[in-house]
Formats: structure tokens, sequence, C-alpha cells
């Protein structure tokens, strides 16, 4: 396990010298619509605007709304994944599964704590990836060997209470200490051991979800055309604020005094001599360029994050499922790396939970059979689903059809209402059947 010291040093230099902290720091910002604009200086004896368009946040919220809008869905044929289907349930996984993928969007990468509660229970639950630190083996295949989770209190004078948390293959170190902004990574540093435990698990109990191989976010690459933006559209309001404070320009009229432009302007009324004139002194703006620019901008936006606009005119209401699916496409290629990156980590949990599952009880599973399906969250076309499932009736097993129909969540459980619901018409029949036998018997006897 990482000694103190070295475990503050690393937690220093994530802080204060890597770019890491502040990429990601940098990247919350912008997701919450902290973005560069908002640092613009103020004008002088003008008004100054910091117009924010939040395309991060929107890029976000499509992009994660369409991988995982629909709950991820597990099948295994065995009755011993109950108890992980149970775990899962208690842990609230499709909330967890949401934040995670939030996470990837925005940082490229998102963390995920196994860990026993008070009562010994299992629990698992998202981390805030600016509060983890994570080292692995530098393998071809890497596995986390250590991890550092970390949560601050603010003091004073720029003084910060951390609570660092450390972990290794076998236990999970608790460590207080105060942290100056200014101090220097080989600082000694006293420092309090809470507790030092065992976390229960075989290997550091830490999943982590990579958005992409590069870890990089989903609108990472975008943030200075989002600025460009930011700052095409706030001159462009300053544009047409200034033109509210023009200056008013007064030809030949050399007499005029300081009452006479009072009175015209409670008046609202000119008296011009025959060669007078009296205009507006404003700035040419070329607005035809300025909305051009933007529109490129916003285009840029759109088309180097993989997401569309949904308020374009093209995604009208009457398109069929193929049509969405097209203009969906290119999205539709990110929700498919994501898929396969998100599928490792949830395979790595249910690694972690069967191995708590064999340590309880003997109904064990094997997680790398579990099938793990993702749908993406479109707008239904039932019309079109009925007719395929009509056509594949001849064909497919009554399960598969089930499943291709958007609005059924649980195939087994409708499988057995029909099933049920076709024994109650059955015994219904044989009842009536025995009844008219009985009637008839009655009728020859009384012969």
């Amino acid at each position: 396990m990482l000694t103190f010291e070295q475990a503050r040093i690393r937690y220093t230099r994530f802080k204060t010298e890597d770019k890491a902290f502040k990429r990601l720091q940098k990247l919350h910002d912008y997701y919450v619509g902290e973005h560069e604009i908002m640092k613009k200086k103020e004008r002088k004896g003008n008004k100054t605007y910091r117009i924010v368009h939040n395309f991060a946040k929107y890029i976000t919220t499509i992009s994660t709304s369409y991988f995982l809008g629909s709950p991820v869905s597990y099948v295994y044929s065995k009755p011993q994944f109950e108890k992980a289907l149970n775990i899962l349930e208690d842990n609230d996984e499709e909330t967890v599964n949401y934040d995670n993928a939030v996470n990837c969007s925005i940082y490229g990468v998102a963390y995920e704590l196994q860990y026993f509660d008070e009562r010994g229970e299992y629990n698992f639950i998202d981390l805030d990836p600016r509060n983890v630190i994570v080292m692995d083996d530098g393998m071809v295949k890497p596995h986390i060997t250590d991890a550092i989770i970390f949560s601050e209190t603010l003091l004073k004078d720029n003084e910060y209470k951390v609570r660092m948390d450390v972990y290794d293959n076998k236990e999970r170190a608790t460590y207080e200490f105060i942290h100056k902004v200014a101090e220097k990574a080989d600082a000694d540093i006293p420092h309090d051991l809470v507790e030092q435990v065992p976390h229960g698990f075989e290997r550091v109990p830490i999943v982590k979800y990579k958005n992409n191989k590069f870890e990089l976010g989903e609108w990472e690459d975008c943030v200075a055309l989002m600025d460009a933006y930011n700052n095409a559209v706030s001159g462009n309001v300053e544009d047409l604020s200034d033109f509210t404070d023009a200056f008013l320009k007064l030809r030949n009229m050399t007499d005029t005094e300081r009452e006479d432009i009072q009175k015209l302007k409670d008046d609202k009324v000119f008296l011009l001599d025959e060669d007078g004139d009296a205009d507006w002194l404003i700035k040419n703006v070329n607005d035809t360029f300025a909305q051009n620019v933007k529109r490129g901008l916003k285009e840029d936006i759109h088309k180097f994050s993989f997401v569309p606009d949904m308020s374009d005119e093209s995604f009208g209401s009457n398109l069929s499922g193929i049509a969405i699916k097209y203009k969906l496409l290119a999205l539709e290629q990110v929700r498919g790396q994501r898929v396969r990156m998100f599928r490792k980590a949830l395979t790595d949990r249910l690694d972690f939970i069967n191995k708590y599952v064999g340590m309880t009880n003997s109904d064990i599973f094997d997680h790398r059979d579990v099938k793990i399906q993702f749908n993406p969250n479109l707008p239904p076309n039932l019309l079109e689903e009925a007719e395929l499932v009509a056509k594949l009736q001849s064909t497919l097993p009554q399960e598969v059809l089930l499943s291709l129909l958007s609005f059924i969540q649980d195939v087994k459980q409708v499988m057995e209402m029909k099933k049920q619901e076709e024994d109650e018409a059955y015994d219904g029949y044989k009842n009536l059947e025995d009844e008219k036998e009985k009637g008839v018997e009655g009728d020859g006897s009384e012969e």
C-alpha cells in the first residue's frame, strides 16, 4: 500500500502541478455554464455582454440520453443470477449507470467504488472523477494497483481539510490532513491515520469506465468553437446595444444650444433650415456576415461532436424509423463505441458481485456468460414494429418476436401472462365441455 507521504505527494501534484485536475475542472466549468466568456473584461463606457450558449450540456444530455435513456438489460438463463439482480436493484443501478455515462461524456472517464456498508451489504456508487487518482501496473492490459479518493473542506486562508482514502488490493487506509494551496508536494505535512482496515475484496474495489480509448470527453475538442460562438453572439448583442447610444449628427445647425436638444427630446419635433439635416451616427454592421459566421460555428460544433441539432426543421414528427436512424448515423457510431467501453466496465462490476455472491452462498454465476444489452433511446414506431413482428411470425420464436416490441419491458413476464391467460381460457372451455357432457348423460338417464 502507498504510504501517506506517497499518497499525499500524488494528491498535491494532481491538484497543483499536473494538468489532470485543471483539465477536469475546466470541463466541469463548461458543463455547468462557466465558459471563458464569463472572464471577459468590462468595456469602458458601454455595457458588456457575456452570453453563454451551453452546447456542452446539450451534447452530453442528448448523447447520454440516446445511449442510456433506455436502461441496460441483462440476459442470463440460469436462476443463480437472481442474487446479482437483487444487488443491482438495491443499488439503483440504472441511476448509477446514467451518472457514470454523464461523467464519461464530460470528463472522458468515470469511476465507481465497490464497498460494504455498516450492515455488511454490498454497495456501489459513482465517484466524481475530479476526486479520484488511480495507478495501474503499466502492463499491456493494465490493472489498477492503487487508488486515492479524496474530499476537501474549505477552511480559511486558502487552507483545505483533506480526507484521503487510500486503497490497495487488500486494505483501505483513511488519512486526514491540512493542505495549503501554496504548499509544495515534498513538504513535510502532519496527518492523522483515522483507520486502516481490510476492504473485503480481492483487488482494488474501483471500476473504471472509459468514454473512448483516449479518455476524451465528447465535446472536449469543441471548446474553442463554443468560445468563438459565445464571443460572436455577445459581440452582436453589444453592437445592438450600442445602437441605442448612437450619436445624433446635426448638419448646418451650429446655433443649436443644449436647451434646444432637450426641447427636441420632449417635443420629438425637428425644425430644420433649408440646408440643415439630422441623422444618427452609428456603426455599420454586416449582419449577413455575422449570421453566416454563427451558423458555421454552430454547424461545426454539432458536426465535430457527432450530435445533431434536434431543433433542426429536418427532424419532423412524420419521419419513419429508418429516416430517423439515418439522421442519427453519426451519433450511432459514437453510441457503438461507448457501448463497447461501457460493457467492459459493467462486466468488471459483475465480476466483483459474482465473487461476493460466492462468499455468501453457493449460487455463483459466470459473469462472462451474462449478456449485457444496450438499446438506443429512440421514439418508437409501433406500427413498423407490429408489421415486422407479423412478417416474422412463422420464422422466429415467440420470445424473440416479443423482444422486438419496444413497449415490452419484461419479455418473460409477458410470456407467463400469456400462458396463464391461455390456461384459464382452456380451463373455462374444458369446464364448459364437461358441463355439456353431464347434461347429455342426464338426459339419457331420464329416458
